[in-house]
């Protein structure tokens, strides 16, 4: 049996999407590309791998950059395959735009930063499958996802109500918080962002001493991959 080929779109100007999802899916034996949102110029067909992945970005999904409706037209590629998708983050508000429109992105009243807990909806779903009903994962954002007719929810949290959702029936999942950031991670991507989050109150030294590792990360990312069999 072939290794998975999973293609990520890496939308972060320090290619970070590359580095933490690459991490995760090569420790579960998966071949990896990625292509960064500096040159989707050259964008690899979707019919080439066997799922889809979409990072976080300090970008707007709400934006009309060239990129990014590139990347949108890649997502309806996909979906016209019936590929696996898992948008994280920025990733999932794309998700929730390609599928919704952009009505269904805000400017999030609670913007999150560092590690927080969230719960399971009474949803049963395969990406959430031995998942426990409570887990605490990373989060960077000051845009969110409103739920809208055919969205299936999954996660939430007291200040975010979409934290994780299924797009109907279809093998394309979207997660607020960052199931691939681990804690040195998070501490690094934290100590040189300050200037994002400390205007919205957060300070760095509060943060990370709240680090941890997510429970999410390893059950969700086998989950997705057994997608690809379906």
């Amino acid at each position: 049996m072939t290794s998975p080929h999973i293609l990520i779109l890496d939308n972060s100007p320090r290619r970070l999407g590359a580095a933490w999802f690459g991490n995760w899916f090569r420790q579960l034996d998966c071949e990896v590309s990625t292509r960064h949102f500096q040159s989707l110029s050259r964008l690899a067909r979707p019919d080439e791998f066997d799922a889809l992945v979409v990072s976080g970005s300090p970008a707007s999904a709400k934006e009309d950059k060239p990129w990014i409706l590139k990347e949108l037209e890649l997502i309806e590629r996909a979906d016209q395959l019936g590929m696996p998708v898992l948008g994280v983050c920025f990733g999932s508000q794309l998700l929730a735009r390609a599928y919704y429109g952009k009505e269904a992105v805000r400017r999030s009243p609670h913007a999150e930063f560092g590690w927080y807990s969230m719960s399971r909806t009474q949803e049963e779903d395969l990406l959430f499958d031995g998942m426990p009903d409570r887990f605490t994962s990373f989060q960077f954002h000051v845009e969110e996802v409103l739920p809208q007719p055919g969205m299936r929810l999954l996660a939430t949290s007291d200040p975010v109500s979409v934290q994780a959702f299924r797009i109907d029936s279809k093998p394309v999942w979207g997660t607020q918080f960052h199931l691939e950031v681990t804690p040195r991670a998070g501490r690094d991507l934290l100590r040189k962002t300050r200037h994002v989050y400390e205007p919205h109150g957060f300070f760095y030294k509060e943060l990370a001493a709240n680090a941890r590792p997510s429970e999410a990360a390893p059950r969700l990312f086998q989950n997705f991959l057994k997608a690809i069999d379906r």
